[in-house]
């Protein structure tokens, strides 16, 4: 449990009509290793992928928002707002679990408050 990945789900970026995101899904990482959450998205020039990194101890919010086909998973840091959308729900879902999880067995400090 070193490393969870997942990308948009080419079935919910279909049917909710994101067609434009199909070749350039977002990809959401969770490494426990070195507690980080990184969102990518490969740019619309297609040269570089854009990525936002968040520590674990930044974290304050988790928000999932599900749709008919897919979810979109919002993680509010100190900073701002970092947001995967059209991920498949079991994916949301489990990675809220697991971060959740995560966060009980530390018990000497905090992720989330």
């Amino acid at each position: 449990m070193n490393l969870i990945k997942s990308k948009s789900s080419l079935i919910a970026l279909f049917f909710n009509g994101q067609l434009a995101h199909i070749i350039n899904p977002w990809v959401l990482t969770v490494d426990y290793e070195n507690e980080t959450i990184t969102v990518e998205k490969r740019n619309w020039y297609f040269i570089g992928i854009n990525k936002n990194i968040i520590a674990f101890r930044f974290i304050r919010n988790i928000r999932v928002d599900e749709h008919l086909f897919g979810a979109n998973i919002s993680i509010k840091a100190t900073g701002g707002w970092v947001e995967a959308k059209y991920l498949s729900k079991n994916d949301t879902e489990a990675f809220k679990n697991s971060l959740f999880e995560y966060n009980k067995g530390r018990n000497n400090h905090i992720i989330f408050s």
